[in-house]
C-alpha cells in the first residue's frame, strides 16, 4: 500500500484556482499556468476543459455559457 503525503489532487489543485467570480475556461488555462498544467497532464486544452467538467458534474464547481459563448467557471458557495 503507498500512501502520498502532502500531494494535493487534481481535483483540489484545480479548485484552488476557482473564485466566486466567473472565469472563463482560457482565463483560468493561463491563471493555472504551464508548470501546474504539465504536472497534472492538462497541457492539451480539450483535456483541461475535461477535468473542469469532471468538477462541474461532481458538483465541486458551478459553469454556465457567458453571453459571448464562452464557458465560465466558478465554485458556488
Amino acid at each position: 500500500m503507498r500512501v502520498a503525503f502532502g500531494r494535493m489532487s487534481r481535483e483540489s489543485e484545480l479548485l484552488a484556482f476557482l473564485t466566486g467570480d466567473p472565469t472563463s475556461t482560457s482565463e483560468l488555462y493561463e491563471r493555472v499556468g504551464y508548470m501546474t498544467l504539465t504536472r497534472l497532464g492538462l497541457i492539451p486544452y480539450p483535456a483541461f476543459r475535461q477535468a473542469l467538467a469532471e468538477l462541474g458534474a461532481a458538483g465541486l464547481a458551478e459553469h454556465e455559457t457567458a453571453d459571448d459563448g464562452s464557458t465560465v467557471w466558478w465554485v458556488g458557495e
